[in-house]
């Protein structure tokens, strides 16, 4: 959903709702409430069993613990969300799947991918109009993912009016799709950075060369000094991608229902390319299987290759605690807790876009919401908020600033859906990568310090590291 916008000395100001913690009774949740009610039969026990004056304190010693356990989280999770992180992935060590490498089929003719990514699948669709294109299968979720490459001109060099126009654009894309009879799973955008061998550069100045004559003595030295000043510099630089995810409901099995799926990604990925051009965004275009490979394959590589891919998945990974590995690549995956608590421009993602210089990339998974259960669900979240509310007042707790900060967002938000703004559930990672933990360390401190300066707040999801490492894959998971 849009940020609320407001005007200040001309320049276009946002505002983020914090992040929604209501919960059953009074914004507690289902696994606080029943840490809490375990707690107090574990003190009635207590007070049963033992004597004497130590019962009275101890069972209120159970009691006090279990709700700052609950309380105060640590690393951003309570004590009820660590427990099933910290029993699947202790689970996962017994069982030996924190670590796996491709397998060959019997005969030798086919690779079967790592578990992490087994259920992925690159292949493609046939279409009436172009043929067919290339798509991500997630046999786990059901899902058949297409994904569109974007360009153009860096928004950060243009002016705020031309700011305002693409955010405009974008913001009906974004209400086009969340329509009441669509189709669209999932969307997701996907900015990373890979490392840029220079060919453009130097094909470049082979061209300059070439058109100048050659070499001659008086610019040899020139031209010399240039190579010189491209090996260096390009053995450090990063290019940037931009892409697209456009995910719809499809058949667990292949093969099963692919017609009706493809009719649905040649509208849904048409109509998405037209909206994009319309925004003023440059739509490079609609990726083939191949390319679809070769975009997975550069994420696993630490240099990746020039020439396109045909197998998209890395040969052998590994998950750690809190890093995954890929290959020669070590990965660090961050989950963006909140995004600005003050009113911030539209460029406020410059730090960590552009100015973190190292290798990552960040993801937003949005999930549309029909209008008519949009605004079901915002008059709802406002009758809820006004009874917590209440029921705070009368058992005397104070109501925080942070409390009716989030009344205030869903009432904008109930402002923003009459005006037809599209509605969304979203959630955003960052991914740093990295050739050594050492390296990947400081990288992290690095990206952090970038998000800090954007007015993000990321939280480094421990103890899920593989799993979370796929949503900043192009496959709209992440937000579910």
């Amino acid at each position: 959903m849009k940020p609320e916008a407001t005007m200040t000395d001309d320049k276009e100001r946002f505002r983020f709702g914090p992040r929604d913690r209501r919960g059953l009774v009074a914004g507690a949740r289902a696994g606080q409430l029943a840490v809490v009610a375990l707690a107090l039969a574990v003190s009635v026990v207590v007070l049963r069993a033992l004597g004497g004056p130590a019962r009275g304190p101890v069972a209120l010693a159970v009691v006090l613990v279990a709700v700052g356990s609950v309380s105060w989280p640590i690393n951003g999770r309570t004590i009820d969300e660590w427990v099933p992180v910290v029993v699947r992935f202790a689970s996962g060590a017994i069982a030996g799947s924190r670590q796996d490498a491709v397998g060959v089929h019997r005969g030798g003719n086919t690779r079967r991918a790592p578990s992490l990514f087994g259920s992925f699948e690159v292949s493609e669709v046939a279409t009436d109009s172009s043929g067919s294109i290339g798509v991500v299968r997630d046999r786990q979720l059901g899902t058949v993912t297409a994904l569109l490459a974007l360009g153009g001109e860096s928004f950060s060099l243009l002016g705020e009016a031309d700011r305002a126009r693409r955010i405009d654009g974008w913001a009906s894309v974004l209400a086009s799709v969340a329509r009441e009879a669509g189709s669209v799973h999932r969307l997701q955008w996907i900015e990373r950075t890979v490392p840029d061998p220079g060919d453009a550069l130097l094909a470049h100045l082979e061209e300059a060369v070439a058109a100048s004559g050659g070499f001659d003595g008086t610019t040899f030295a020139a031209q010399r000094s240039y190579r010189e000043l491209l090996a260096t510099e390009c053995s450090r630089a990063l290019a940037h991608e931009l892409y697209f995810a456009l995910t719809v409901r499809g058949p667990r099995r292949p093969g099963a229902g692919d017609e009706r799926v493809a009719a649905t990604l040649e509208t849904e990925i048409a109509l998405l390319d037209e909206r994009c051009r319309r925004a003023g965004l440059e739509v490079i275009g609609v990726l083939t299987t191949r390319g679809i490979a070769s975009a997975l394959r550069r994420g696993f590589d630490v240099v990746p290759a020039p020439k396109p891919a045909e197998w998209p998945w890395p040969v052998a990974v590994s998950s750690t605690w809190t890093s995954f590995r890929t290959d020669g690549l070590w990965h660090a995956t961050f989950w963006i807790a909140e995004w600005p608590r003050h009113e911030v421009g539209s460029d406020f993602l410059v730090p960590l876009l552009v100015g973190a210089g190292d290798r990552r990339a960040v993801s937003v998974v949005m999930a549309p919401v029909p209008p008519l259960r949009a605004v079901r669900t915002a008059e709802h979240a406002r009758t809820s908020g006004a009874a917590d509310a209440e029921l705070r007042r009368q058992h005397g707790f104070a109501l925080t600033a942070r409390v009716r900060r989030e009344h205030e967002a869903v009432v904008q938000r109930e402002h923003e859906l009459a005006e037809g703004h599209g509605a969304y559930r979203f959630s955003a990672y960052v991914t740093v990568s990295a050739p050594s933990p050492g390296e990947l360390d400081r990288a992290c401190h690095r990206v952090e310090h970038a998000s800090a300066l954007a007015g993000l707040d990321l939280c480094r999801l421990y103890g899920t590291q593989a799993e979370a490492f796929c949503c900043t894959l192009p496959v709209g998971r992440g937000c579910e």
